[in-house]
């Protein structure tokens, strides 16, 4: 049952979003051969306005790349000091080369890694659709209940739409 309805969620969507934007970084999670978690740093575009999409920069030969290419089932964790609180995007990344979104998600700071600009076959985009996310923030007022040991949690339902489950 829906803990939450409309305005409610638009608000925790919101708050997702400027405590991911106030983190800039977060870890990627991926899975290996192995099956074994790995992590590394990552600073993803800020999610569209829905949350349908978190984009990062990458490049095909990355490990972050192979590990998709085998197991798209990724995680990105977002530390938000300032708030005293966390996100975490649970989903699923697919990887894209389309030059229209590559000079979309184009910063002249990412010269240094790849010097042939967004039409390089060495830039990469990883899009990332979450279909959960968990938040906590002190400073935020979310989640902070006496004896509350979980986050609010949003799960995309098949429908497209958020729904709080906790």
């Amino acid at each position: 049952m829906d803990k939450t309805q409309g305005s409610d969620i638009e608000a925790l969507l919101k708050a997702a979003n400027q405590m991911m934007t106030a983190a800039v970084c977060a870890s990627l999670i991926t899975t290996n051969e192995s099956s074994q978690p790995s992590s590394r740093a990552v600073r993803p575009f800020p999610p569209d306005d829905d949350f349908t999409r978190i984009v990062i920069a990458t490049h095909p030969d990355s490990r972050k790349t192979m590990h998709v290419r085998s197991n798209s089932n990724v995680v990105l964790s977002y530390i938000d000091v300032p708030n005293r609180g966390y996100v975490t995007v649970i989903g699923q990344a697919t990887l894209n080369d389309r030059l229209e979104d590559k000079k979309s998600f184009w910063d002249d700071s990412f010269s240094a890694f790849w010097p042939g600009g967004p039409e390089s076959d060495e830039y990469l985009l990883m899009d990332i659709r979450p279909e959960r996310i968990e938040l906590r923030s002190f400073v935020l007022g979310i989640a902070v209940e006496p004896n509350r040991w979980s986050p609010v949690t949003l799960e995309r339902a098949t429908s497209g739409e958020w729904r709080q489950i906790s």
